[in-house]
C-alpha cells in the first residue's frame, strides 16, 4: 500500500471517528443539557416538524471529514505536538462566530455562552482524536 493510500485511509477512519464524537458531543449538548434553555425560548427556533434531522448529520459529517482532512497540511509527528495548538487555534475560530451570534440574534447570554464553549469543546475534541488516529 503506498504512503498516499495510508494517508487516506487514516484520514478517513479519523474523520469517521470525529464523527462519533461531534455526534455524541453534540447530543449531549444540546439535546440534554441545553434541552430547558431552548424550550424557554421555544419562539426562537424552528417547530420540532420543520426540522431537519438529515442535514443535522451531514453537517456534523462534512465538519469531522473536513478536520480530517485539514489536519495533516500542519503535518503529522508521533508525539501529537501540533495536535494541541492545531485543536485551540481551529476552537477559538469555530467559537468567535458564536460569540458574535449573539449582537444579531435575541438569544439569551447563557445560551451564547454555551454555544461558544460547546463549539470550543467540539472542535478541540474533534481535532484531538484525529490527530489521535493519525499517529
Amino acid at each position: 500500500m503506498s504512503e498516499n493510500s495510508k494517508m487516506m485511509k487514516k484520514m478517513v477512519l479519523g474523520g469517521i471517528a470525529a464523527f462519533v464524537f461531534v455526534f455524541v458531543f453534540e447530543f449531549v449538548v444540546h439535546g440534554i443539557l441545553m434541552k430547558g434553555m431552548y424550550e424557554a425560548t421555544s419562539s426562537l427556533w424552528r417547530p420540532q416538524v420543520e426540522s431537519s434531522m438529515a442535514v443535522m448529520l451531514l453537517s456534523q459529517f462534512l465538519f469531522a471529514m473536513a478536520i480530517a482532512f485539514f489536519y495533516p497540511i500542519i503535518g503529522t509527528s508521533k508525539d501529537c505536538n501540533k495536535a494541541i495548538p492545531f485543536s485551540f487555534g481551529l476552537g477559538l475560530v469555530m467559537a468567535m462566530p458564536q460569540i458574535a451570534s449573539y449582537s444579531y440574534m435575541p438569544l439569551p447570554i447563557t445560551i451564547t455562552i454555551c454555544w461558544t464553549l460547546a463549539t470550543f469543546f467540539k472542535a478541540f475534541g474533534s481535532s484531538f482524536i484525529i490527530s489521535k488516529v493519525m499517529k
